[in-house]
């Protein structure tokens, strides 16, 4: 059987829990940095009229939600449910699953408010305000269905109560509206602002934890500020570069990233290698590994497309005639896309310039 303790209070049928463990994984930041990866990495024109400057925006958004969840949790510090670190797996699920199983239908560190909600909800929230993809409505409708089933999911399986999961799509609705705000130029996304932003958030996170002498907080925080900070300065450097991924260069990408970050985590979570013995494992000392081991993670991210291209050669990025007509298009609609910045700016307040314009973010 897999139960939880909400589901035997509510009575919930069995069934119910794996499903839920499955589902709560949607909002969980493993998936969403991955899938936000590969959007930027992968995604092209059919979904967005510039998919690299909507993509790191988004990853940009992804780094905030962590810092506002952090922030936010180390200021309340406030308990999950009883038992919500209890779970065991169904007897049908193979034993070599039941560890992750147990891993998606547990919860542990603080409870409010709940972060898969934040996180669902300005990673969601955000696709649906930047991508091209169908109409504004549809979008907000399968955003909100996904932030509404995460949310279900962490009640269901007894590791949020249900005023942690509503409060924390509140604060991502706050955390989305800034990232809007900061990170938006008329219907242009910016990534360095966005980033900026995001290691800006993170900052405050770390000191909010560390006021509160929550260590762990303090090096989750630390990742934030040190990724913010590395997508900021490539897309600085670098701004967008159109060179194709691909999904082999998107497997190679994964599988280098996942080492950066893996051992962030594992500073973080383990403490630091035995090869630093002579320095004393304490969070201050994790942190000035953590700090630059995320910036190097979220900057491959940004410069991978760069290193892919750089990798086979000139000849596989010359581009052709149409390519070359593309880009010329690309350059003219930013010229546009800077008029209509300006023109937005004269618009005179209360009126909503987005009201009726055309539903394109770049």
């Amino acid at each position: 059987m897999g139960r939880s303790v909400t589901g035997e209070v509510l009575g919930l049928p069995e069934w119910i829990v794996p499903i839920a463990a499955a589902l709560t994984q949607l909002g969980d930041a493993w998936f969403l940095y991955l899938g936000l990866a590969l959007l930027y990495w992968l995604a092209d024109r059919r979904i967005a009229a510039n998919p690299r400057r909507v993509g790191a925006t988004v990853v940009a958004v992804g780094l905030g939600a962590l810092a506002v969840t952090v922030g936010f949790k180390s200021l309340f510090a406030l308990p999950r449910p009883p038992g919500a670190g209890d779970a065991t797996a169904p007897l049908w699920l193979p034993e070599l699953l039941a560890g992750a199983y147990v891993n998606a239908a547990t919860g542990d560190g603080f409870g409010f408010p709940s972060g898969h909600a934040i996180g669902a909800t300005m990673a969601y929230g955000a696709l649906a305000t930047f991508l091209d993809v169908g109409d504004r409505r549809t979008r907000r409708g399968v955003a909100a269905l996904v932030i509404g089933v995460v949310a279900l999911t962490r009640v269901a399986l007894g590791v949020h109560y249900l005023a942690d999961v509503v409060v924390g799509v509140g604060v991502g609705l706050a955390g989305l509206w800034l990232f809007h705000r900061v990170a938006r130029s008329g219907f242009r996304p910016n990534p360095d602002r966005a980033f900026f932003l995001a290691a800006t958030l993170g900052a405050v996170a770390l000191l909010v934890a560390a006021a509160g002498g929550h260590g762990g907080e303090v090096l989750e925080a630390g990742t934030v500020v040190g990724g913010g900070l590395g997508g900021y300065a490539v897309w600085r450097v670098r701004g967008t570069d159109d060179a194709p991924v691909g999904l082999p260069g998107a497997a190679a990408g994964l599988a280098v990233i996942g080492v950066v970050f893996g051992g962030a985590y594992a500073v973080a979570s383990a403490g630091l290698p035995y090869v630093f013995g002579v320095v004393p494992d304490t969070t201050p000392f994790r942190l000035l590994a953590v700090v630059p081991l995320s910036f190097a993670g979220v900057a491959l991210v940004v410069a991978w497309p760069t290193v892919v291209g750089r990798l086979r050669g000139p000849d596989a990025d010359a581009p052709d005639d149409g390519s070359r007509r593309e880009a010329e298009a690309d350059a003219d609609g930013d010229a546009v896309a800077d008029l209509i910045s300006e023109a937005e700016a004269a618009v005179p307040e209360g009126v909503d310039a987005d009201a009726d314009g055309p539903d394109r973010s770049d």
